[in-house]
């Protein structure tokens, strides 16, 4: 794996105009997984590796000491962290041999933005058809929707704290719909 420290996505040139609530995070580890959540050593041999137990309810998050796993599919998840992503596939390479499974480092794939405060459902919910509402999504709540037409994930990490995930080439398009959303709210008395 390339070293991602140094990685300058689109969205970097415009960080300076985001709002206070929203920021771009750093890169950090994303690793596709796909297998079969009712077999056992598959489960068992992903817990030796992660320490996780794979989320299998549509839509959440399982989150362990350092990756969480986002429920993307009923045979997918997205384990994101700040270990190694090159470390973390090979291990789960390791503990899956001769498993019909996929493992695959798509740290690159995505730039993820941090959007919190008071407004941030407002923000998502004006940017999107999905229901963000405090009612419906809850911190441990992940779904794969649209944000401004493109295609992202959305993570709540806390009461008023989002994850977005979306493709690096979108994330200038992105980061400035969702900055311009925020900084409405943020502007009105």
């Amino acid at each position: 794996m390339a070293d991602n420290a140094s990685w300058i996505t689109p969205a970097a040139a415009i960080a300076e105009s985001f709002p206070d609530g929203f920021s771009e995070l750093r890169p950090c580890a994303q690793v596709n997984l796909r297998g079969d959540i009712a077999d056992l050593a598959f489960t068992d041999a992903v817990k030796s590796v992660t320490g996780l137990t794979l989320p299998d309810m549509p839509n959440k998050v399982a989150t362990g000491k350092d990756f969480k796993a986002l429920w993307l599919s009923p045979d997918e998840w997205l384990l994101v962290g700040e270990g190694d992503a090159e470390a973390l596939v090979q291990s789960l390479e390791d503990a899956l041999a001769g498993q019909h499974v996929a493992v695959n480092d798509v740290s690159a794939n995505r730039t993820i933005f941090e959007l919190s405060g008071p407004h941030s459902h407002h923000a998502l919910m004006k940017s999107s058809e999905y229901d963000f509402h405090p009612r419906v999504f809850a911190p441990g709540d992940c779904v794969q929707t649209l944000i401004a037409k493109s295609q992202a994930i959305v993570e709540q990490v806390g009461e008023n704290m989002f994850h977005i995930y979306v493709r690096s080439s979108f994330s200038r398009y992105v980061g400035g719909w969702l900055a311009e959303a925020l900084a409405e709210y943020n502007e009105a008395p």
